[in-house]
């Protein structure tokens, strides 16, 4: 659902929870609340009646609610007389009976009682006795004759003008049915409005009329129970508004939250290793985390490919690095051996005196640096394009010993070799790889020791007799430059046989033994390659 659908759902939701939040409340608390303000309203209205009495004993200046069904009896502490007065009458009445005079004096001590009394004492009060002296006087006033010589009082009405109280306001006929009318008069007293309905209708012996004076209803009644509930309104609608906008606002805003918080971590990640950003929702913010997911991808997928790009860079540096050390190491020696060459004939030092014999030599060094110059060009060329093919290691070892044996026999010390094994790699750069381990047991083995060589099982041991190395040494032995205490070699040896056993994916190993060192290229043999 996209955001635009949601917001317009969130909205209908606010509406129909306000809508229900005002129609509960107009159905089931104001009608309770007008209740409450007429009876309020009606219990002021009698007190101020009651106190407009008290002072003038009149109704004539005061405003009354349904002034034809409003009065006041007045008794008079002494006496058989009292008084029942109205908006539109006056009575006085004069008690004849002695029994009912004597149920007057008991209602005169009761009210004269009350003052003195607690509103729980009065309602009790009330209940045990205005009711039974109510009793009383219906049975005394029960089945008798207004105008019977023994009627309990004597009555006399005046009559007080009714002119220009009411004024008409309307009149409306209404026909509800062929045999049922009903008249409807409106009319007021300035504060007050009153409707009376006349309804006339028909039997077949008689004429029936039904009358029904009301109290119209006024704006003026309900408007300040509405005024007085608006506090507690607005404050419910701004609430639930608070509420509702506050939960709406959360489901939209969260998940752009978490998405700039994504972006962040992803921003402020090394290498795009922070996890995908999830997002089960599926409007716009979600086709958003989509769509940084997919340019992570792309990004992370860039970055591992110039990670290996560089990685090439770096191995290519290297790999340019070694050949330079290992094209000054060996050609350091015949440089110097020319260098002293022509130094000796050019200043005719004893034997040198003889240029046509030791020419020969110069020029034979100077070969032999060409053919240094051109071995290292073509094992860097090598190194860039190597090519797979199954090598006799055996015969690379024969190949190796052959170009030492006049170093082994100036030094005396035997050289053992047995075994054999092929292997799937690049015939130059595993010559190489031999050619440096041969060379350095050669180099540091004492005169008289000897070298055992052995290929057997994928590995090929070489061990030189006679010379150790110093403990200290061996965590770092193939790092360049490093080698004996005693001075003899510049430690790039064994860094360029590692270096290109690493580029041929060999195994290569160098520790102390007995009384000797061991060094251990191990290579897949033949049974191994036809296993995979």
């Amino acid at each position: 659902m996209g955001l635009s659908k949601k917001t317009f759902f969130y909205s209908m939701a606010l509406a129909v929870v306000m809508v229900a939040f005002v129609v509960g409340y107009f159905v089931f608390m104001l009608p309770s609340l007008y209740v409450d303000y007429v009876m309020e309203s009606n219990l002021d209205s009698v007190v101020d009646i009651q106190k407009g009495y008290r002072q003038s004993r009149t109704y004539e200046d005061l405003s009354v609610k349904n002034p034809s069904a409003v009065y006041s009896l007045e008794i008079p502490k002494e006496g058989r007389e009292f008084y029942l007065a109205g908006k539109f009458f006056k009575m006085t009445v004069k008690v004849r009976d002695e029994e009912l005079q004597g149920l007057f004096d008991r209602m005169r001590a009761m009210v004269k009682g009350i003052e003195s009394l607690k509103e729980e004492e009065i309602r009790e009060y009330k209940e045990e006795d205005f009711f039974h002296i109510w009793k009383e006087l219906k049975e005394k006033f029960s089945e008798k004759d207004l105008f019977s010589e023994d009627f309990p009082v004597e009555i006399q009405v005046e009559a007080k003008g009714g002119d220009g109280v009411y004024r008409e306001e309307y009149f409306k006929f209404h026909r509800i049915s062929d045999d049922l009318f009903v008249y409807e008069a409106g009319v007021s007293d300035g504060n007050f409005s009153y409707t009376t309905y006349i309804a006339m209708g028909q039997e077949e012996d008689a004429y029936i009329f039904t009358v029904l004076p009301t109290m119209t209803p006024r704006m003026e009644e309900i408007t300040p129970v509405v005024m007085g509930s608006l506090p507690m309104i607005i404050a419910v609608v701004f609430l639930l508004v608070l509420l509702s906008s506050h939960y709406f606002s959360g489901k939209i805003v969260k998940p752009i939250i978490r998405l700039a918080d994504y972006a962040e971590s992803a921003k402020q990640m090394e290498g795009f290793d922070s996890h995908g950003f999830v997002s089960d929702s599926h409007d716009e913010i979600g086709a958003l985390g989509e769509t940084l997911n997919e340019l992570y991808e792309k990004l992370h997928a860039s970055y591992r490919e110039l990670e290996g790009k560089n990685r090439m860079l770096e191995e290519k540096n290297q790999r340019q690095e070694v050949f330079l050390r290992a094209a000054s190491h060996q050609l350091k020696t015949p440089i110097a051996a020319a260098l002293l060459l022509v130094e000796g004939m050019r200043n005719e030092i004893g034997k040198y005196k003889d240029v046509k014999a030791y020419l020969p030599e110069v020029k034979k060094q100077l070969l032999s640096m060409q053919k240094i110059v051109e071995d290292m060009l073509q094992l860097n060329y090598q190194a860039e394009n190597r090519e797979r093919e199954m090598v006799s290691v055996d015969e690379l070892v024969r190949e190796t010993l052959k170009s030492y044996g006049v170093q082994t026999e100036a030094k005396r010390f035997a050289v053992e070799f047995k075994g054999s094994g092929t292997a799937l790699t690049d015939r130059e750069l595993m010559k190489k790889v031999i050619d440096n381990l041969i060379s350095n047991g050669v180099q540091y083995t004492p005169e008289g020791e000897r070298i055992e060589i052995e290929v057997e099982g994928g590995n090929l041991r070489i061990r030189n007799y006679g010379v150790v190395i110093e403990e200290k040494l061996l965590p770092n032995i193939f790092e360049p430059f490093v080698s004996s205490m005693d001075g003899r070699g510049k430690g790039l040896g064994l860094y360029v046989a590692a270096y290109y056993s690493k580029i041929l994916g060999l195994e290569l190993t160098v520790e102390n033994i007995e009384n000797g060192v061991q060094s251990v290229l191990k290579f897949k043999s033949e049974q191994e390659i036809m296993e995979i």
